[in-house]
């Protein structure tokens, strides 16, 4: 039997002005692809032939251009259309991609490929825990299988669970053979549950339980739980139950809808777990923290598609006397501008590890800034290693996150959520979403750091108006480009249905 298998993967944010255009991504095709997949082993394994379609993955980012997109999408179905005698598709993408004009990425992807595959073979996603489902992708595919981390470490275990399904449509047990077709039963929460969600905590802790559980019934071909990402201006932006069943549908749709009303009922159990801080109060806050502090730039978060170019926390930082480490701001030409006065030069790595750009370290007084020529986020000790620069050296380090990256969080005594403005900020209220539909609840938490009380609050689904009276002294040293820099080196490979009547509630 034959799988054909492909990548294509943006994590957009439509806030940001930054677009995402063909330069950066980055682009393999044949084995190099196939070996990017780590599902492509588990198909060989299990005896299937792997033909590679495309492997295009980007930054985080803001809307994809159509061009890209069309362009992209072209590549994978010429390579598909080489291969009419496929038996199934497996896709790694990511949810949330948003192309300007279209929408859902992911949506667009699956129905421009079904008109060269056909609806006969199956399909199964592997999705990052942050996709938003639009109503149109549910029912074009047989299975979706999510990250179940927050922070993200199963990036392979999702591939695998994705894989697997399509392995048993393709192979079934005795038991589970059924001529009912595959029924997905999709449900939406309604929440803008940003840096605040993590797996580790509740309502995750019982949602994913209440997963896992439906996952291990033979019926089921997958469930996955989203949580959106809350930073796309759509209709489809929501967290979400998703469940696909081969037999017993009645059962399992109501098992499924079980999931979703406990975690709809369950949404103000949601809570920071660190002190959220307003930008005028966190070099007080700090001042009595075990150090090195890692302070997260919230609102100018990289990993969630913002700019990278807010100079916020420096001119918070400057003249306070704490040995602060600052990174990192996108600056293309400060870079060559301050070559001379730095105090320290390296390469910058991408988000994955992988060598990206250039850096600079500027001194001023008391706070060392990273400039960079492309955007990143120090998430791991590599980061800092690659720029000659170690954390314990200073008693304050600012990044691009919202919460921390697991290898980030290794390298902090203590942390801060610092709520700055800007395209990733947690408070939903300042940014001006017009195409919300319904009442939307998010977790905003009050600026005292210590305890980190939270307050549940109702998102007016209407246009709202962007507060023009910003916390931070200042925002960003230079307007946010129109497009990112090219994403020239190599990602690591773990950097990274027929239809039915779907629930929505």
């Amino acid at each position: 039997m034959k799988i054909l298998v492909g990548a294509f993967q943006c994590e957009s944010n439509t806030f940001s002005a930054a677009k995402a255009g063909k330069e950066n991504f980055y682009i393999l095709h044949g084995e190099e692809a196939k070996q990017k997949l780590f599902a492509s082993h588990l198909f060989e394994e299990a005896g299937f032939e792997v033909v590679p379609l495309v492997y295009a993955v980007s930054l985080p980012s803001g809307m994809v251009t159509r061009e890209c997109f069309d362009e992209v999408l072209a590549d994978f179905r010429a390579e598909a259309a080489k291969h009419p005698d496929a038996d199934g598709v497996y896709l790694y993408l990511h949810g949330a991609m948003y192309v300007e004009g279209l929408g859902s990425g992911e949506e667009w992807t699956v129905k421009e490929l079904r008109k060269t595959v056909g609806d006969a073979i199956p399909i199964t996603l592997a999705l990052d825990f942050h996709g938003n489902l639009s109503d149109g992708l549910v029912p074009l595919v047989q299975g979706i299988a999510g990250y179940r981390t927050a922070p993200h470490t199963d990036y392979d275990d999702t591939e695998r669970r994705a894989a697997e399904a399509l392995m048993r449509i393709l192979n079934p047990e005795p038991e589970t053979l059924n001529p009912e077709p595959i029924r997905p039963h999709f449900f939406r929460i309604r929440v803008q549950f940003a840096d605040a969600a993590q797996t580790s905590i509740e309502p995750y802790v019982s949602v994913l339980r209440m997963i896992r559980e439906l996952d291990a019934d033979p019926r089921v071909v997958t469930a996955s739980v989203f949580n959106g990402q809350p930073w796309v201006d759509a209709p489809f932006m929501s967290a979400s139950i998703v469940v696909y069943s081969a037999s017993g549908h009645d059962e399992i749709h109501a098992k499924a809808k079980a999931v979703a009303d406990y975690f709809d009922a369950h949404k103000t159990d949601l809570t920071f777990g660190v002190p959220a801080v307003a930008p005028e109060d966190v070099a007080e806050a700090v001042r009595t923290m075990a150090k090195p502090v890692f302070v997260s730039d919230s609102g100018d978060n990289t990993t969630a598609g913002a700019a990278g170019e807010s100079d916020c926390l420096v001119n918070v930082f400057r003249g306070t006397g704490l040995k602060t480490l600052f990174t990192s701001l996108y600056d293309q030409d400060a870079v060559a501008k301050y070559a001379g006065s730095a105090v320290g030069r390296g390469r910058i790595l991408g988000f994955v590890g992988e060598d990206a750009g250039e850096g600079i370290v500027v001194r001023e007084g008391n706070v060392d800034i990273v400039y960079s020529t492309v955007r990143t986020s120090f998430t791991m000790k590599e980061h800092f290693v690659a720029m000659g620069l170690n954390p314990a050296d200073y008693d304050v380090v600012v990044v691009k996150q919202g919460y921390l990256w697991p290898g980030a969080a290794s390298l902090a005594a203590s942390q801060v959520f610092c709520m700055t403005p800007g395209t990733a900020t947690n408070d939903f209220s300042t940014l001006p979403f017009k195409h919300l539909e319904g009442d939307y609840y998010y977790v905003k938490p009050t600026t005292t750091p210590n305890p980190p009380s939270l307050k549940l609050r109702r998102i007016n689904p209407q246009p709202l108006i962007p507060n023009p009276q910003q916390p931070c002294p200042t925002t960003t040293k230079k307007s946010p480009t129109s497009a990112l820099p090219p994403f020239r080196q190599s990602l690591k490979r773990r950097t990274l249905t027929p239809r039915s009547s779907i629930s929505t509630s």
